[in-house]
């Protein structure tokens, strides 16, 4: 079995890695820990504009 991640996987990894890097510094994240809405309503709109949310959705349901 070949676990390795296809090239799609690692750009997506990059893409990831680089979105956090540049709009969720550690600061940020400690402030969502002592926040009540535990999250940043302006970080999920910025994941869910590029598609993130509907990763797990298989594509014949729209995902």
């Amino acid at each position: 079995m070949d676990l390795r991640l296809t090239e799609e996987q690692e750009m997506l990894k990059t893409s990831v890695k680089d979105f956090i890097a540049a709009e969720c510094p550690k600061a940020m994240v400690r402030e969502m820990q002592e926040d009540k809405v535990g999250h940043s309503p302006e970080l999920w709109k910025k994941m869910a504009d590029l598609g993130w949310m509907g990763l797990l959705i298989p594509e014949k349901y729209e995902g």
